[in-house]
């Protein structure tokens, strides 16, 4: 893994308009980079949370006879969480600020995913 690389990845992610916290994540929950911090949530709680969300929507789909979640959006009065699928061994986690731009945030994800994915031992 090209640490620097995708320290970097993550840090330009979390530094765009609207974007509160980006985390790059393990699906065991361990946080690989991180950046942006609210001070009101342990990042660590919040890397194992969104872990633990994109698994059970994993089992439910398993359990539904259907693929694996590549995404998933949580909306609310306040602002977004976006979890999606890296490759088979990480995610990526935003949380944004309210906004009608959450598809500029999503392309945004997507950006980074392309570059992390070879930055991160090819794996798919």
């Amino acid at each position: 893994m090209e640490k620097a690389i995708v320290l970097d990845t993550i840090k330009k992610l979390g530094a765009l308009d609207d974007i509160e916290i980006s985390l790059l994540v393990k699906k065991n929950g361990e946080i690989v980079a991180s950046a942006g911090h609210d001070v009101f949530i342990s990042l660590e709680t919040f890397g194992i949370m969104s872990a633990t969300i994109f698994g059970a929507a994993n089992t439910a789909n398993e359990h539904l006879d259907k693929e694996k979640p590549k995404k998933i959006i949580i909306r609310s009065e306040d602002g977004d969480i976006i979890i999606e699928a890296v490759d088979k061994d990480f995610i990526l986690v935003v949380r944004s600020k309210r906004t009608k731009e959450i598809k500029k945030i999503m392309r945004n994800m997507n950006k980074a995913i392309k570059h992390l994915e070879g930055n991160l031992g090819g794996r798919k």
